[in-house]
């Protein structure tokens, strides 16, 4: 081989090497970007959760001095209206002035600040106190009792639609789904009364008025005194006249008894004097 030969087939293979090269670099896909760590991607996916709503069962006490129990009493009737409340139970007792008033009321609970400040506007507040008690978890266990004995009903429903058993599996089925059902209907129940407390507060109300007697005259005193003495005289009459009608026979009988016995000693006596004169 002559040395130019030589010289270009070594040319060509370099060529070849420096292109297979070049397409190698062209056709490799490219590095892969570093991904970031999956704390770092938990952390800025992830949201804050709204915390649970607590669930208050409210009851309220006010003792309220009012001049006029009539007027209070329309008063707190029309606040209670315009609030959207109820009188659960009520009683009044004695006359406009010094008589008195006592109230069991039901109010929203997100209106009971306003209902309370309307009630205070009434007079003097005595006393005014606040009980709250947290029912959330009693809330959140009967929703889940409720929950769970409504999925029962389900299943056994679906068993009753698939009827793959005897009629003595069908038969027991349907009942146990009717004590399913009684079960349901009692947490549905207790639920109703629970979210019935929790929405609307219990608010009592007890009304007195501040009227004080005045001091009677001296005028008065003695008619006050004549009137108990004629009245006293009276019922001294009524009854001697009630006795005597009561005890009349008795006293009869006893009287005949006693006069009979008085002529018969007088006898006894008059015959000894004659017995004995010589």
């Amino acid at each position: 081989m002559t040395p130019i030969r030589a010289l270009f087939t070594l040319l060509l293979v370099a060529l070849v090497a420096v292109t297979q090269m070049g397409c190698s670099k062209a056709g490799s896909p490219p590095a892969p970007m570093e991904r970031p760590p999956a704390a770092v991607v938990a952390a800025n996916n992830s949201t804050a959760l709204p915390s649970q709503e607590r669930a208050m069962r409210i009851t309220v006490e006010m003792n309220v001095v009012v001049a006029h129990r009539d007027a209070a009493v329309n008063a707190l009737r029309a606040a209670l209206g315009d609030f959207g409340g109820y009188v659960s139970t009520g009683s009044v007792t004695g006359p406009d002035a010094g008589g008195s008033a006592s109230f069991e009321v039901k109010v929203p609970a997100a209106k009971v600040g306003a209902f309370r400040a309307a009630t205070r506007a009434l007079g003097d507040v005595r006393s005014d106190t606040e009980k709250a008690e947290d029912v959330t978890e009693a809330r959140a266990d009967v929703q889940a009792r409720l929950a769970n004995a409504r999925a029962e009903e389900a299943r056994m429903l679906a068993l009753l639609t698939d009827r793959t058993g005897s009629l003595a599996d069908v038969v027991a089925v349907e009942k146990e789904l009717a004590r399913v059902r009684e079960t349901i209907e009692r947490f549905e129940a207790e639920e109703r009364v629970l979210l019935g407390q929790i929405a609307m507060a219990t608010v009592k109300v007890q009304l007195e008025t501040s009227y004080v007697a005045s001091e009677p005259g001296a005028g008065s005193r003695l008619a006050s005194a004549a009137l108990d003495g004629g009245e006293t005289a009276w019922a001294f009459v009524v009854g001697t006249g009630v006795f005597l009608l009561a005890a009349g026979p008795t006293l009869l009988i006893l009287a005949g008894m006693a006069y009979a016995a008085f002529l018969g000693v007088r006898g006894w006596l008059r015959w000894r004097r004659r017995a004995s004169a010589p």
